[in-house]
């Protein structure tokens, strides 16, 4: 695992959570190889499935279970499956596949896919679940993330670009979200999405290779280079996302190369912003220059369709209702009124107020004080992004009959936009000149 605050000088190996305890998975089906042999080893011992061979290992009776020809085998805490020989080069669909494993997590794009992985994975037992950890390399890591985040069909300069910022992220090693797992990071949007080598391609194999152990450095500490897929034209600084001190890499900042007209500054003030969502500027990640008929082929695997700069949702009371009793301790009747307090650089809410009755038709007020907790609690599937408007629909009665939103942007907004490398990319702008617009001020370096 990695170890925080060191910059590594030679290249390190990671452990990448694949099926989580919260996933709720007793059972796992792994298949092994054609072209390859693996073994299996546990508490000492080593057995050789085979290739092509579909294994099924499940929890029975507080112990991992797996069955081989005629015989049935058993573990107390874990399983390991690795290759004979470890392969040096990654190609597409290399290692095991483990299936069914859910990608999307608790976001409105989950679905289960079929995931190939190299290196060596680890099955292990955590309480009444399983838990699934893929071990390789970081730079074999980085290949397989640059086409689960985005399509084999962008430019080199935007897989380029994607990596650097990528590697940044994971080695700045600042979250530590699941190093109680004994895992530095997870397979999702959480962290970053990794799907091994299933959609693996030349492009983010070359990605890799050209920018080695290249990350972005401020002040000789590792950037903590994070990402979204769309800022919707104006970059949000890190405080309004996570709070804390804003790196000075994190700016609000035109994703244009001139900032555009309909910017009036600030996008705090509700007038402002009311202006630009409505607009359609020309920024990098805007349908002038990504066209949004073509966006798909360029986007990950598991990425939706859609309108990603400019959309609009609408939610009934119900809906509403429902889905903010769900993630908060109170029991609402109906939602009367939701209130922006707060807006960041780009637009996007922090601080909201939502207006309810309670069981006894008094009211009450629950404030969201989070970009996360404003687009997991206003929607279902999870709001697209918190830079919106926010219109009650009334009907007939004293209450809303819905809310309509109108929305900028797909994701946090701070620091790369994906969409809008994706644009300066198709404009021939290098991987460093992308890197630099987002990371203003970074130093790219090699550091292994």
């Amino acid at each position: 695992m990695l170890t925080p605050g060191i910059i590594p000088d030679t290249e390190p190996r990671l452990r990448v959570g694949i099926v989580l305890p919260e996933d709720n998975y007793t059972s796992i089906t792994l298949v092994t190889p054609s072209e390859s042999d693996y073994q299996i080893e546990h508490q000492g011992k080593r057995n050789a499935p085979g290739r092509s061979r579909e294994i099924l290992f499940k929890l029975h009776k507080n112990q991992l279970e797996y069955r081989l020809e005629n015989s049935v085998f058993t573990a107390d805490e874990e399983i390991k499956i690795e290759p004979v020989t470890e392969e040096k080069a990654l190609s597409p669909q290399a290692g095991v596949m483990l299936k069914n494993v859910i990608s999307g997590r608790d976001f409105h794009w989950k679905k289960q896919i079929n995931v190939f992985l190299p290196g060596m994975v680890i099955i292990r037992r955590h309480e009444k679940n399983l838990l699934v950890i893929n071990e390789l390399p970081i730079e074999q890591y980085l290949m397989c993330v640059a086409t689960s985040e985005m399509g084999a069909a962008c430019p080199p300069a935007l897989i380029e670009a994607q990596t650097i910022a990528a590697r940044s992220w994971m080695l700045a090693n600042v979250e530590q979200k699941h190093v109680k797992l004994t895992m530095d990071v997870c397979n999702d949007d959480c962290c970053q999405r990794y799907q091994g080598t299933t959609f693996l391609s030349d492009q983010s194999v070359k990605g890799a290779l050209n920018t080695y152990g290249q990350v972005l450095i401020y002040e000789d500490k590792i950037c903590d280079a994070r990402y979204s897929k769309s800022c919707g034209g104006v970059m949000e600084s890190f405080d309004t996302i996570w709070g804390g001190t804003n790196p000075p890499y994190f700016q609000v900042k035109a994703d244009a190369a001139e900032e555009p007209m309909e910017w009036i500054k600030p996008l705090s003030e509700e007038a402002h912003f009311r202006r630009w969502v409505k607009s359609q500027p020309m920024t990098f990640c805007s349908p002038w220059i990504v066209p949004e008929k073509e966006l798909k082929k360029y986007l990950g695997s598991v990425d939706e369709e859609g309108t990603y700069f400019r959309w609009e949702e609408q939610i009934t009371q119900d809906e509403l209702t429902k889905n903010i009793n769900h993630f908060h301790d109170i029991a609402a009747k109906g939602i009367i009124n939701l209130e922006v307090l707060n807006r960041g650089g780009s637009g996007r809410i922090n601080r909201l107020a939502v207006e309810y009755l309670d069981d006894s038709d008094e009211h009450q007020i629950l404030l969201l004080q989070s970009d996360f907790s404003i687009r997991q609690s206003l929607h279902p599937k999870f709001l697209y992004s918190s830079a919106l408007l926010i219109y009650p629909v009334m009907g007939k009665g004293v209450l809303p009959e819905s809310f309509r939103f109108l929305g900028a942007g797909w994701g946090h907004g701070a620091g790369l936009c994906q969409i809008g490398a994706l644009g300066m990319a198709l404009q021939n702008y290098s991987s460093e000149q992308i890197i630099q617009h987002y990371y203003p001020g970074s130093e790219l370096k090699k550091i292994y």
